[in-house]
């Protein structure tokens, strides 16, 4: 069979766009370590890749939302912990006021040291964290005021709250919700979410702060259960003459206030739980996404040193067509393509 110098000069375009093109492939590959720049270039690895990136887009929106919870609980940990410092103040300046030898002087000045700790303890609990009130629970308004020299939660007397009453459960398991990958889920019949599919980082006040009154404390007196009206019960009885203050009172609101500032004591072991349970959380997640990235360099990635001598190859190849070109090409033809 004769070959005409049209089919060599066809066969030698084709075989040369042929080494053009898998160079240009294989450069596209060096430069962004896919195997693939289009879908359909490779369809199977394609829609596992698609998974994997959507899965680590899961992995990375959980870690997000943790982050911003851990650090939402820190702040309030590191808040409280003033708090407690207020309440460790207080507690040895009470100490000092029962003793027997204090004078009414020396009693006075430690009320108004009492006075000064409670207005601490106020401006501590209404602590706000890019426009998050850490101890508000869902409100945005500052959640402690004192109206009528009593203390008020979100615009509620807290000695009007009866612990366990639905306005009182209300406001103690008001919650700000994350998802963090627990699967999130909702009542068929309320449309709520279920607590235990996200996780909850609000730690509202008046879980710590105390509410309602207390009637045994005090023989005929309705002492406030909320440490803040307590510390100012007390310093009110520092401050009373020789004849009216009573020890007895004093030492039964000390106890009272004792017992009730374990709570806040409480509150921060179980902030300490939730942060520990969000540190497991990201340790996982961080296993996971490393093993997500690994399995993604597996389905898209390429080996760069294979691909890289692979490349070097191509591009000797493409270099020794066009060389070969001038023996097989009539001259103008190959200047042309030059």
């Amino acid at each position: 069979m004769r070959i005409t110098y049209r089919m060599m000069t066809s066969k030698y375009s084709t075989n040369l766009n042929s080494l053009s093109s898998d160079l240009d492939k294989l450069n596209t590959q060096v430069a962004t370590g896919r195997k693939y720049a289009k879908t359909s270039e490779d369809v199977s690895s394609a829609v596992r890749g698609y998974q994997i990136r959507r899965n680590l887009a899961k992995v990375e929106g959980y870690r997000d939302n943790i982050q911003h919870a851990d650090g939402f609980l820190t702040n309030s940990e590191t808040t409280l912990g003033q708090i407690e410092s207020s309440l460790a103040e207080a507690t040895d300046k009470i100490l000092q006021g029962m003793n027997g030898t204090t004078s009414k002087g020396d009693r006075k000045i430690i009320a108004t040291e009492l006075r000064t700790i409670q207005s601490q303890m106020l401006e501590t609990m209404n602590t706000e964290i890019t426009g998050t009130y850490l101890f508000g629970g869902t409100n945005n308004q500052k959640p402690f005021e004192v109206v009528g020299g009593k203390l008020q939660y979100n615009g509620v007397n807290l000695d009007d709250l009866v612990k366990g009453s639905t306005e009182a459960n209300k406001l103690e398991n008001d919650s700000m919700y994350v998802d963090i990958g627990l699967g999130v889920k909702f009542d068929e019949t309320t449309g709520e979410v279920d607590r235990n599919s996200v996780f909850n980082y609000s730690f509202p006040g008046l879980s710590f702060i105390g509410m309602g009154k207390n009637s045994t404390a005090v023989s005929g007196e309705d002492v406030s259960n909320n440490l803040y009206d307590l510390l100012g019960r007390i310093a009110t009885e520092f401050e009373k003459s020789d004849g009216a203050y009573s020890s007895k009172t004093v030492d039964s609101l000390y106890g009272l206030f004792k017992e009730n500032s374990l709570k806040a004591y409480q509150t921060t072991t179980e902030i300490g739980a939730k942060t520990q349970y969000l540190e497991f959380m990201t340790t996982r997640y961080e296993t996971q996404n490393f093993n997500l990235q690994e399995r993604q360099t597996e389905v898209e990635g390429v080996d760069a040193a294979f691909t890289y001598i692979a490349f070097q190859s191509q591009k000797v190849a493409y270099q020794a067509a066009l060389q070969m070109g001038q023996s097989v090409v009539q001259q103008s033809v190959f200047d042309y393509m030059s």
